[in-house]
């Protein structure tokens, strides 16, 4: 389970430091994470929770909206390996989908580990919690 927030910078090539907490979860199984895009921002996934994803996404092509998510993260994902230095690359094309320039932010989100431009981050977090008030209604169990 991930959780928390983690500042760091990318290099010129791409790579950065996978905070270690992460690093540890990611890299205890067998099978590489996967670096895939999302709306906003990038996403790591374990191998078995993508592995769900794509097996759900691919059950639904039919689907407009599902093919659309299917283009987006599984169209754009890649094996994420660690090196010794505790660092990913992240490619050209995944950098510019998620608009990534020098600073970034690590967010753990349960299931996942998402990578923000700091900006853009900080954007999102800034609009969230402008409309908490009407957000927290979905944790005290109001959906409308």
């Amino acid at each position: 389970m991930f959780w928390g927030c983690h500042e760091h910078v990318l290099d010129e090539k791409g790579r950065t430091s996978l905070p270690k907490e992460f690093r540890d979860l990611l890299t205890r199984g067998s099978e590489l994470p996967w670096l895939t895009a999302r709306s906003r921002c990038l996403a790591i996934y374990p191998a078995e929770k993508f592995d769900k994803i794509r097996q759900r996404l691919s059950e639904e092509v039919l689907n407009d909206a599902a093919e659309s998510l299917e283009r987006l993260i599984i169209g754009h994902a890649t094996p994420c390996s660690v090196d010794r230095a505790g660092r990913i690359l992240i490619p050209p094309t995944l950098r510019r989908r998620a608009r990534l320039e020098r600073e970034i932010v690590f967010m753990g989100l349960t299931d996942r580990v998402e990578i923000w431009d700091r900006t853009r981050y900080e954007a999102e977090i800034a609009n969230t919690q402008e409309n908490e008030a009407e957000n927290s209604r979905f944790l005290r169990g109001a959906t409308r």
